[in-house]
């Protein structure tokens, strides 16, 4: 994905920034174009349209075209004509509503109607990531779509004749460009975004550096449980040869000799693993991207490693070789004649809980003897309970980042925000216009701006004033609710720009030339987008005139007239902006499985294998046991007792280091968008407590299948 991006990037001569205004004159353009910095810049002029398709309205931001070789759109056929009598209309939206090239779109813009021909399809490099509204956390395909037009259509068939709204820009040092840009604006400036700020681009660069870090999160503990079978397997191959070893050894081969030998055992093993590795790694790799493809908007998907794959299928080798070599050696320690036994005499030592008499005389035969011998080889129980905890580990990472996820949606859609409806209102609205309609609908209006913040504000950051009303339940990290006297400030934003509780920071707002110190009366704890938030009355206490953008109304009847007024924009439900943070967590679900998949096939292997060299070192003493008149579901609770014993301390710290994982894992998804708190259901905790379990003694199962073909006399071979 990254290599795609990076491709597009420099394929499209993607813009550095882009400047938002109300309107830029010559005066403005060409100073801005003169500024030290500013390599290239273009002016372009934006339309928000509606067209109805299904008995549904869509929305289409139309652009007009560049005349300077910047952010070039992508077409799969054809080329690009700034002079086209048609529109270009973006791939995602004809896709999902069937249209093609050649059929013709009404557009509804004010109280015009225009009919354009679809001239091609294309793909903007400045909308990787179109949601179409900043209401909404994933794409709208059908609802939501964007074209490029002509000047000559802007202002023939649309009848816009005013200046240009939008600036894009070729820059160096944006911060210094960005001062300047405002000082020469003023008034006129709303927000700068750079390729790290703006969510259409931002969203698709941040996802590469969240897939990253969740590859190496998560290929660490992978890679720790995988060494842990490797070992274990080759340990088991090996002794299965001890009887081989003893022979070669009493011809007068050497242990070094022999080691080397089988050490070929681990290179042949490692070997083969890698090449059937990267022959899957292509699979999981599409379907990664496959999962990805479904948000983001780029005109090639390709699939790229870096030298990091080969460094770790030479380690995963080395492992291999050095697990064989270290299981051949310790066959070595053995004298040839209690190797060709087939068995190997072990001490039985007494443990420090058997100086608690009363205690150890209570504990069932079977516990007693699972404990002592389990603590007489503490390194096979070590093994064991990180395999339970590595597998346990796995398994809350994949549940929990789905609740973290769902618990973000619930908060942000039903939570931290009550409404039932949201109006957007036109900006050209005249404040007698907004005030009805606030009267009318009887909901609580917000304005929402863009501003910088200084010190450390990085970028311009999303300022929402809050008005008279119920709809917003934004807590501090204390539980309290937003009150007059400050700004309040999200905890992703705070993090990031070091504020705390009590600080002075500087906010300037867009559509003025004003800037104000606020106290910052607390830190939210909101996974919404992360910006500033205050009150109306605090707002105007410091000078600043409050303009309504947006009205959120409740679950009340709402009349025709007023839902068709040309002063509402759009209008936007909580439930659907519900459904479509859900289908981006829907869309995730796979990543998840397969985590989850992955924890549980480890924790089977691991086990597995364990119990498999716990059977065949032990192997005399089941025969023996057998002889002496036990019965095989005696013999088969001993194995249970050690895996209850295994799995039981396993889980105790699995359960802490899973949680202390999940949270170091969700981390990796927030960006300076969004944040998401580790979150683990208890129903979630229990299942991922029963799945370990299943895994775990269903090795005593896949054991107890070679009790009952247990050679008693081979077992017992060499008993005096």
């Amino acid at each position: 994905m990254q290599q795609s991006i990076n491709q597009y990037v420099k394929q499209s001569n993607l813009a550095t920034s882009w400047v938002q205004t109300t309107g830029i004159t010559n005066r403005d353009f060409n100073r801005i174009k003169k500024l030290s910095s500013v390599k290239n810049a273009v002016r372009t002029s934006e339309l928000s349209t509606k067209t109805h398709y299904n008995h549904q309205t869509q929305y289409i931001n139309l652009m007009t075209s560049n005349n300077v070789d910047i952010s070039r759109p992508y077409l799969k056929n054809g080329t690009f004509n700034r002079q086209s009598a048609g529109v270009y209309l973006n791939k995602e939206f004809a896709k999902a509503n069937h249209l093609k090239r050649g059929d013709t779109v009404n557009f509804h813009y004010q109280r015009r109607v225009v009919k354009l021909r679809i001239a091609n399809v294309i793909q903007s490099p400045e909308k990787m990531y179109y949601t179409g509204s900043s209401d909404f956390l994933s794409p709208q395909k059908k609802h939501y779509g964007y074209g490029i037009i002509s000047q000559k259509i802007l202002k023939n068939q649309f009848g816009y004749f005013g200046p240009a709204t939008n600036l894009t820009l070729k820059n160096r040092h944006t911060s210094k460009v960005e001062h300047q840009i405002r000082q020469i604006l003023g008034t006129e400036y709303i927000a700068l975004n750079t390729q790290k700020s703006d969510p259409e681009i931002a969203t698709a660069i941040d996802r590469v550096s969240q897939i990253k870090n969740l590859s190496i999160l998560f290929a660490t503990i992978f890679i720790l449980l995988s060494i842990l079978a490797m070992y274990t397997t080759i340990k088991r191959l090996i002794d299965s040869q001890q009887a081989d070893i003893a022979a070669l050894r009493a011809l007068g081969f050497s242990k070094k000799a022999l080691t080397w030998y089988y050490s070929l055992y681990g290179l042949s093993i490692g070997f083969i693993g890698t090449i059937l590795g990267w022959l899957v790694s292509p699979w999981l790799s599409s379907f990664v991207l496959n999962s990805q493809k479904q948000l983001f908007s780029l005109p090639n998907w390709q699939i790229s490693y870096t030298t990091d794959s080969l460094w770790v299928a030479i380690l995963v080798i080395a492992i291999c070789i050095f697990s064989a070599m270290v299981a051949a050696w310790g066959q070595q320690s053995q004298t040839t004649a209690e190797a060709l036994t087939g068995n190997s005499l072990q001490k039985s030592h007494r443990i420090l809980l058997e100086s608690w008499q009363l205690l150890w005389q209570k504990l069932p035969i079977s516990n007693r003897w699972a404990l002592r011998d389990g603590l007489g080889n503490p390194t096979r129980v070590l093994m064991g309970i990180i395999g339970v905890i590595g597998g346990l580990t796995l398994i809350m990472t994949g549940f929990g980042t789905r609740d973290s996820m769902n618990h973000q949606v619930k908060a942000d859609f039903g939570q931290e925000f009550t409404y039932d409806r949201q109006f957007d209102l036109n900006q050209r609205n005249s404040n007698l216009t907004n005030h009805r309609l606030i009267q009318k609908t009887h909901g609580q209006p917000l304005a929402v701006l863009s501003a910088e913040i200084s010190p450390r504000g990085k970028f311009d950051r999303p300022l929402t004033v809050i008005g008279k009303g119920h709809y917003v339940h934004l807590k501090t990290l204390k539980g309290k609710l937003i009150r007059n006297g400050g700004v309040y400030v999200t905890q992703g934003l705070a993090q990031s720009a070091r504020i705390k509780t009590g600080s002075r920071i500087r906010v300037a707002p867009s559509l003025t030339i004003k800037s104000r110190r606020f106290i910052v009366k607390g830190i939210l704890k909101s996974s919404a987008t992360q910006g500033l938030y205050l009150t109306r009355q605090t707002w105007e206490n410091h000078g600043f005139e409050f303009k309504p953008t947006k009205i959120l109304i409740g679950n009340r009847q709402i009349a025709k007239p007023i839902m068709k007024d040309p002063a509402i924009s759009k209008i936007v439900s909580i439930d659907a902006q519900r459904l479509n943070a859900q289908k981006m967590v829907k869309n995730l679900n796979s990543i998840f499985v397969l985590i989850q998949a992955f924890g549980i096939l480890l924790t089977v292997i691991i086990l597995y294998n364990l119990g498999s060299l716990s059977f065949t070192e032990r192997s005399r003493n089941y025969a023996t046991f057998r002889i002496l008149g036990f019965q095989k579901n005696e013999i088969r609770s001993l194995t249970t007792s050690e895996n209850i014993f295994t799995t039981v301390l396993g889980l105790g710290i699995g359960i802490p280091l899973g949680s202390w994982f999940l949270s170091e894992y969700v981390t990796t998804f927030s960006t300076d968008q969004l944040i998401y708190y580790p979150i683990l259901s208890w129903f979630s905790l229990i299942i991922a407590i029963l799945i370990t379990g299943v895994a775990s003694f269903s090795t005593v199962l896949l054991v107890g299948r070679r009790l009952k073909e247990l050679d008693m006399i081979a077992a017992t071979k060499g008993v005096v």
